[in-house]
């Protein structure tokens, strides 16, 4: 059973759904199968303990028919009703979670729809009450205040009242829907184009960046944090464009759910990385290092990267890489420590200790590092990027030229099979291209190193500039 599409599904649910989903198979309405509730409350008593591993087909048959022999096919239809009637609980529960608002606009169009027009009128007067009380003026608000509109114009139009008072305020909305959705989205293609080198296209976008300037729509919160998110990763001058990103956060910090304001986050810390990649001029890259340790200082605070009760491994190893960079070593150790049980069990070993190893690296105490990148599994490109380049730098200081020569080259391999680095690839090729020009010239030869630094200098994309300038 432990494979079965119903158990995968009952064991997402958090102790508060299953007791909801329980109440949902208890009324006719749902479920009039009797095993079907038994099977549910046999399943939601084990899932999750260490009875788990009981949960066989043939035991479970016999305790919920104790009188029959085990039965294949009957097991099979019970397990299958139980899935369609917890399925169908997901749906009720997905079209609950609207909130009030989003409950009597339904309910004023099926008013409506029956000539009760003036019970309609009250439930779109309340409808529209309730959505400008909550507090969110994300894209949600906004498509909910255009299906409003839309249903106050569908109303008034009937009985000739207001119709284009009500149209002009659904065109109005749905301009500001879309204007939201595709920046959103044009946002997401840069950071998709700079991992994965994805060619990806976003249609009318130019436009669209001239209307909302036209329209000063950047005044709109679900508007203007995603155009702005964009300049900031697109044009020259960036920290102008990032500055003004980080003061519309915390204006509108109030006025994103906690989820969305999680993914505006990343959107800042994202432009950050993006600059911390690709500038090379003096004072540029410690500036943008300590922007994106104080945005995940205060993500922290706000608890926005939890979710779930878990922080992403990808996360907790950038927020360690933020702080590293500014030798912030004691700051670092005590957060590995501190949000190592917020990790993913099955990731929580590995990722603390592979971050534990940068740690030491960055100090530097080699022999700790490498003991702990023996012990570390690679489950991610991009800690199988960092682990190579920390052995890299290991091998070269201890003069470890053997070792190093083979690193070099099946790190090229590596590099050349992936697809799935994007920018990141050419950087690290040109890191062992030039560490291999570094090996092959001696400091003797003044001139070939002279020559050696202003090709490191002017070479665009280049992982460990520094290190190896200073090594030059």
């Amino acid at each position: 059973m432990h494979d079965s599409r119903l158990v995968e599904l009952l064991k997402t649910l958090s102790p508060t759904e299953q007791k909801e989903l329980g109440r949902w198979l208890r009324s006719p309405f749902a479920n009039q199968r009797e095993e079907v509730t038994r099977l549910f409350d046999l399943l939601a008593d084990r899932l999750g303990t260490a009875r788990e591993g009981s949960l066989k087909k043939e035991t479970v048959f016999k305790k919920l028919f104790p009188s029959e022999a085990f039965d294949e096919k009957r097991m099979a239809y019970a397990m299958s009703r139980l899935n369609l009637a917890a399925q169908s609980w997901l749906v009720f529960a997905e079209q609950q979670s609207g909130g009030e608002a989003a409950y009597r606009l339904q309910l004023a169009k099926a008013l409506r729809k029956r000539g009760l027009e003036q019970q309609s009128e009250r439930e779109l007067r309340l409808a529209e009450a309730a959505l400008l009380a909550q507090p969110h003026r994300n894209v949600d608000f906004h498509q909910l205040s255009h299906q409003l509109h839309l249903e106050r114009y569908e109303s008034s139009a009937s009985r000739q009242r207001t119709a284009a008072r009500s149209f002009q305020e659904w065109s109005d909305e749905e301009t500001i829907v879309f204007a939201a959705k595709k920046l959103s989205q044009a946002c997401t293609a840069l950071v998709h184009k700079a991992v994965s080198e994805a060619d990806l296209r976003i249609d009318l976008l130019e436009e669209l960046l001239a209307f909302v300037e036209q329209r000063q729509l950047v005044a709109v919160p679900a508007v203007g944090i995603y155009y702005l998110g964009y300049k900031a990763m697109t044009e020259g001058d960036s920290r102008q464009w990032f500055g003004r990103l980080r003061e519309a956060m915390r204006a509108y910090s109030g006025q994103f759910p906690k989820a969305e304001m999680r993914d505006v986050t990343m959107l800042a810390v994202n432009c950050c990385i993006r600059q911390i990649n690709t500038r090379r001029e003096v004072g540029e890259q410690a500036f943008w290092l300590g922007q994106v340790f104080e945005i995940y200082k205060e993500g922290l605070d706000n608890q926005v990267f939890i979710e779930n009760g878990i922080l992403s491994r990808f996360t907790y190893k950038n927020i360690a890489n933020a702080g590293l960079g500014l030798k912030a070593f004691d700051w670092v150790e005590a957060f590995l420590t501190q949000y190592k049980d917020a990790l993913e069990p099955r990731h929580r070993e590995g990722a603390y200790l592979f971050n534990l190893a940068s740690l030491y690296f960055r100090k530097p105490d080699y022999d700790r590092a490498l003991e702990l990148l023996t012990r570390a599994e690679f489950d991610d490109v991009l800690h199988n990027l960092d682990a190579r380049r920390m052995l890299l730098r290991i091998y070269f200081d201890r003069g470890e030229v053997a070792a190093l020569d083979s690193l070099l080259d099946s790190f090229a391999i590596f590099l050349r099979r992936r697809k799935d680095v994007g920018y990141l690839r050419q950087n690290y090729l040109n890191l062992i291209r030039f560490t291999k020009k570094l090996l092959q010239t001696p400091a003797s030869e003044r001139a070939a190193r002279e020559k050696l630094r202003s090709d490191i200098n002017d070479c665009k994309a280049l992982a460990e500039r520094e290190w190896l300038l200073g090594k030059v």
